[in-house]
């Protein structure tokens, strides 16, 4: 078993890997009584066009969701909740752009547990009769995702921010696309990427690293898996400028909110790691936009906004910096937000401060076995491995790599979203 230690941080990271591909990563903590578990599959909701031995195949939209749902089944009458609620531990999954993962978190029967979250993932029952008995299940929240204003939002403005790329097609899929799904779609999908070579295992909490490590052996050598065929995800070349500069939209929110998007090829900054870019990037934006920016206490202040916030997303080969406000007075807030990019706040004291407080969150998160774990996944999913260096690399940026980095973005390639509350109804009918 190999052991990575994280520098600077007097923590370390076991890793286990079976003759199947299965990695596994360990964090012990022995102040809890929990364990968290994760096997992840590295297979999302973009991922439906992919090459085959050099056989193009296409899925519809949401079969990794669907997917998602009906691998709890493991035969036609019993499915996973249904051991874990008798064991007393708490299982879940989850879908995204580009990953599924099922989670298990419990405090007893930690090897069982385990054994079973293998068993049942690793576990290839599919039938016709149980896709048709979920179709409508996953429609229904499909619906509601739709329903929802931020999401509706949220996916409408990627649509306007992406040309080519399937981030901004619902995870879950549309109704249409749900009732193409196929048990062959499954099948294709379940065979070749969920496999031992394609997913990695996260366990985080207390316990003994060996020892799990003999139950991972134990549930994996009673499995059969074939060759991996290593599929390829075919990803079509995405235009630099956005699809709409500016839309407003009516939707069944209460309050007017703003985003504003700005798109950057990543290429431009090819002497930054991803993790280090995604930092300095966070840093500027927050120092700018965030929570505990001056400008949020401004507008707050004004009376121009009661809410301000930003992100940093990373798309394949774009990144998104997106400011998000609610505000009765959108294009106000526009203009101060195109002046402000302008004239950003780039003072070196500023930037250590925030600086501090990225790597006082990096050690706090290291007090939750459920925050390790994601961290870990982070790793792996985003940066292909543990990066064991993440405190030195968080230490070692300085202010005027900050200030480089910024002189080289392109602000005004934005896409700006204004969401509106639908128009009031004018009653007419007169009561006589």
């Amino acid at each position: 078993m190999k052991e990575i230690d994280l520098i600077g941080l007097n923590e370390k990271i076991y890793v286990h890997e079976h003759p199947s591909g299965l990695k596994t990563y360990m964090w012990v903590n022995d102040k809890v009584n929990s364990c968290f578990m994760s096997l992840t599959a590295l297979y999302g909701s973009i991922h439906t066009e992919f090459k085959i031995a050099n056989k193009k195949y296409r899925v519809p939209d949401g079969v990794a969701h669907f997917l998602e749902h009906i691998k709890f089944n493991e035969n036609e009458d019993t499915t996973a909740h249904d051991y874990y609620y008798k064991s007393g531990a708490d299982v879940n999954a989850f879908t995204t752009f580009e990953y599924t993962s099922y989670l298990c978190f419990t405090t007893t029967n930690i090897k069982e547990n385990l054994a079973h979250l293998i068993d049942f993932v690793y576990n290839p029952y599919f039938t016709k009769k149980i896709i048709a008995k979920e179709k409508p299940i996953i429609i229904e929240e499909s619906n509601m995702v739709y329903d929802d204003a931020y999401n509706n939002a949220f996916y409408h403005h990627l649509n306007n921010l992406f040309h080519n790329y399937k981030y901004n097609r619902f995870i879950t899929g549309t109704e249409e696309d749900i009732k193409k799904i196929t048990l062959d779609d499954i099948e294709l999908v379940y065979n070749n990427f969920y496999h031992p070579h394609n997913m990695f295992l996260t366990l985080t909490g207390n316990f003994n690293p060996y020892e799990m490590g003999k139950v991972i052996d134990e549930a994996l050598d009673k499995k059969e898996f074939p060759k991996f065929l290593n599929p390829e995800i075919i990803m079509k070349k995405e235009p630099k400028e956005v699809v709409k500069s500016y839309e407003e939209i009516n939707l069944n929110v209460s309050d007017t909110r703003l985003r504003y998007g700005i798109k950057i090829p990543k290429t431009k900054f090819k002497k930054y790691d991803d993790l280090t870019l995604k930092l300095l990037l966070s840093i500027f934006v927050s120092v700018n936009f965030g929570d505990t920016s001056d400008l949020k206490q401004e507008l707050i202040w004004k009376g121009l906004a009661t809410s301000l916030s930003s992100s940093v997303e990373f798309f394949d080969n774009y990144i998104v910096i997106c400011i998000n406000a609610l505000t009765d007075y959108p294009e106000e807030i526009i203009n101060i937000i195109k002046a402000k990019f302008n004239d950003l706040d780039l003072s070196e004291e500023a930037f250590n401060r925030k600086k501090k407080a990225c790597i006082a969150s990096l050690i706090l998160d290291f007090d939750d076995v459920e925050n390790v774990n994601l961290k870990i996944q982070d790793n792996i999913i985003n940066y292909g491995g543990i990066i064991s260096d993440a405190k030195e690399r968080y230490e070692n940026i300085t202010w005027e790599m900050v200030r480089d980095l910024v002189a080289d973005i392109d602000f005004s390639n934005a896409s700006v979203l204004v969401v509106k509350p639908y128009p009031v109804k004018e009653n007419n009918n007169l009561e006589l």
